[in-house]
């Protein structure tokens, strides 16, 4: 399987990336089974992601909630970060333009992943980690790198309206985003969630005091 990002259009990016049968077990997954492989176009792989995450409610005319959130898992995560996430820091693509994509993101949750009670198999809570995992594992360093820092800044700004919903999945989900990022504000955003009069459950009480301390997953 192949898509070449430099001539393929929107329908053919969504169809690439959605139109599979959902795998619960990691290694099952259609990414990993098959030769998937996208040859990428930086400006063309935002674009397209950004317009895949802003139209969940789309998507959902075509797919079940499982083949979205696999999709995304896809996109943001190993199977082909390097080919569509990597491109937010890529600065030959117009900072707007990456800003956009890294804002919709939690559109996704409000059209897709609130739907069901669990985030959709727990990908309300994990998306977030191939995200922002480059700056706990040291690949990216705000301190040093300027596209590093308005990219870490720009996720903070995504995740912090991510901790006033209602669902414990998506307040989870920012958590575990928040932490990853190590951004310098991370602790303060978390002690004001924690001492604000938003309805909290004891789990996400907890996990964010986890967070806090570094002990999470």
């Amino acid at each position: 399987m192949h898509l070449d990002l430099r001539q393929a259009t929107y329908e053919q990016f969504v169809a690439f990336v959605f139109d599979h049968y959902p795998e619960d077990e990691v290694d099952d997954k259609w990414y990993w089974k098959t030769d998937a492989e996208i040859t990428t176009d930086p400006q063309r792989a935002v674009e397209y992601l950004t317009k895949a995450l802003s139209s969940g409610s789309d998507l959902l005319e075509q797919f079940t909630h499982r083949q979205i959130a696999e999709g995304f898992q896809y996109l943001l995560g190993a199977g082909a970060g390097r080919e569509v996430l990597e491109q937010l820091w890529n600065a030959d693509v117009p900072w707007l333009d990456r800003r956009r994509c890294i804002m919709a993101i939690p559109k996704l949750y409000t059209d897709v992943l609130e739907q069901e009670a669990d985030g959709v198999g727990g990908s309300a809570c994990m998306l977030w980690d191939s995200v922002a995992y480059g700056y706990e594992c040291g690949n990216r360093d705000a301190t040093t790198n300027p596209e590093d820092a308005r990219v870490q800044d720009a996720m903070l700004e995504a995740l912090r309206p991510m901790l006033n919903s209602r669902h414990p999945e998506t307040q989870a989900g920012a958590l575990h985003g928040l932490g990853h990022l190590r951004h310098r504000d991370t602790a303060r955003t978390i002690r004001e969630f924690l001492a604000s009069d938003k309805p909290l459950s004891a789990q996400v009480r907890a996990y964010a005091a986890s967070v806090l301390e570094g002990l999470f997953q």
